[in-house]
C-alpha cells in the first residue's frame, strides 16, 4: 500500500486555499486505498480529520515576530484596515508576510516534517505550498508532489532578496541556492495545477487536475435536477466572501448591506472578523456551507482566491472579484473575465452603488452563466485527484 504525506501551508491568517485542499486531498486518497497522514499546523485554518493521524508542525508568526504579539497582530490589522495599504506583488511577499521565509521557522518547520516523515515513512510528501515539506522531502529523500499555480511561478513575480535567509539553510544543509524561494516548487518530482489550461497556461510541464471536488457539483447524488435547469432551482441567493485582503470586514458589510438592502434577493456574508448577524434579507456568519448555497446563487461576490473561484464556476455561477493589491487574486480576476463568467471590481470602486450596478448587469447576463456553467464543466472533466493516484 502506498503512504503519503499531506504537508499544506501554515498561516495565522484566514487563508481557506491550502486548508481545504488538504482536506479534499486526504479524503480522495484514502478512499483509493492508500494510507493517508497529514502534518498540519494547528492555525485559525485548522479542522480536524476524522481518522487520520496528524504529525505535529509549527505555526508561523507574521513576519516571524515574537508569537505573543503575533497572537493579535492579525485581527488587528484586519479591523484597522491596515491590509488595504498592502500591496502583494509575488508569492514570496505572502511567504515572508505569513513568517513562512522567516529563517528560525524554517529551521523549526522542517525538523517538524522530517520527524513526521521518520516516523511515517511515507512514499511520497504531497507539499500544498508548504515550502518547509520541500526542504524536509530533499533531506529525508523521499519523492516529492506539490501543488502549483501559474501566478506563484518563479517566472510570473518574484522577489529575491527574500531568499536571504532561506539561502543561508541551504548552505548549511548541503543544498543548492536558489534565487527565489519560488524556484523550490522545480524541485518536485511531480507538479499538480489544481484549475484548467484555460485558466492557467503553463508553458511548462504540469498536470492539470481540474476540481479537487469530484463530479457531484453540478449534478448531487439522489438528485435529478442539473445546473442547466434554471426553470426548477430558485435562485435568489448573493453569497459574500473577501477572506484576508485588501478590503476591511467591516467596510465590507457596510458597504453590501447598502447595495442590496431593498433587493429580492437573500445575501450570505462569510467572515471569521464579523459578529453573526440577521438582519432582514442579511446572513452574516463565521463560516456558511457555500456548496449548498451556491446551487442557489445568482452572484458570488469575492475576494479572487483561486478556491472561490472554482467554486463559484462549479456551480456555474458568475462572479464579481476584488482582488485588492495581491497579484494572484489579480490574475484570477482577469482570467475569470477573459473567458466571460464575472467582472472584476476595483477595491477603489468598493462603493454601494458601483457594486449594486456591477451586481445587476452581471446577474441579468445569460452569457455570463453560460460562460461559468462551461467552465465549471471543463474543470469536472480534467481528471481530479485521479490523476495524481494515477502518477502514484
Amino acid at each position: 500500500m502506498k503512504k503519503i504525506m499531506i504537508v499544506p501551508m501554515a498561516a495565522m491568517a484566514e487563508t481557506a486555499g491550502p486548508g481545504s485542499r488538504c482536506r479534499i486531498l486526504a479524503e480522495g486518497f484514502r478512499q483509493a486505498g492508500l494510507e493517508i497522514c497529514t502534518c498540519m499546523a494547528r492555525d485559525v485554518n485548522f479542522i480536524e480529520l476524522k481518522d487520520i493521524e496528524n504529525y505535529t508542525l509549527e505555526v508561523p508568526t507574521p513576519m516571524g515576530m515574537p508569537r505573543i504579539s503575533a497572537k493579535f497582530f492579525f485581527p488587528l490589522v484586519q479591523k484597522l484596515g491596515i491590509t488595504s495599504k498592502k500591496t502583494v506583488k509575488s508569492f514570496d511577499q505572502v511567504l515572508f508576510f505569513t513568517g513562512n521565509l522567516d529563517k528560525r521557522y524554517l529551521r523549526k518547520s522542517v525538523e517538524n516534517i522530517r520527524v513526521a516523515i521518520r516516523n511515517f515513512k511515507p512514499d511520497v510528501v504531497y507539499s500544498e505550498f508548504n515550502v518547509s515539506a520541500i526542504l524536509a522531502a530533499k533531506l529525508e529523500h523521499v519523492r516529492l508532489f506539490t501543488t502549483v499555480s501559474f501566478p506563484t511561478q518563479k517566472e510570473y513575480a518574484c522577489e529575491p532578496k527574500l531568499a536571504k535567509g532561506l539561502n543561508q539553510l541551504l548552505a548549511e544543509w548541503g543544498l543548492p541556492k536558489v534565487s527565489s524561494a519560488l524556484e523550490l516548487f522545480e524541485w518536485a518530482d511531480e507538479c499538480f495545477c489544481p484549475s484548467i489550461p484555460e485558466l492557467e497556461p503553463f508553458e511548462k510541464k504540469v498536470t492539470y487536475l481540474g476540481t479537487l471536488k469530484g463530479k457531484t457539483r453540478n449534478h448531487q447524488e439522489g438528485d435529478n435536477v442539473t445546473l442547466r435547469d434554471d426553470s426548477v432551482i430558485k435562485r435568489d441567493k448573493i453569497l459574500v466572501y473577501m477572506g484576508n485582503g485588501t478590503i476591511s470586514a467591516a467596510k465590507m458589510l457596510r458597504e453590501v448591506k447598502e447595495a442590496f438592502k431593498d433587493t429580492p434577493y437573500q445575501i450570505y456574508v462569510a467572515s471569521k472578523y464579523l459578529e453573526p448577524e440577521e438582519t432582514g434579507n442579511l446572513h452574516v456568519a463565521p463560516r456558511w456551507d457555500f456548496h449548498k448555497l451556491l446551487r442557489e446563487a445568482v452572484l458570488f461576490l469575492n475576494h479572487g482566491g483561486q478556491n472561490s473561484m472554482v467554486d463559484g464556476l462549479l456551480y456555474g455561477v458568475p462572479q464579481i472579484m476584488v482582488p485588492g493589491k495581491v497579484f494572484e487574486r489579480k490574475y484570477n480576476a482577469k482570467s475569470l473575465e477573459s473567458v466571460g463568467a464575472g467582472k472584476m471590481l476595483s477595491h477603489e470602486d468598493f462603493r454601494a452603488d458601483v457594486i449594486r450596478r456591477m451586481a445587476m448587469e452581471v446577474i441579468a447576463s445569460k452569457e455570463m452563466r453560460e460562460n461559468a456553467l462551461a467552465i465549471g464543466e471543463k474543470l469536472t472533466e480534467a481528471g481530479g485527484i485521479q490523476k495524481i493516484i494515477t502518477v502514484l
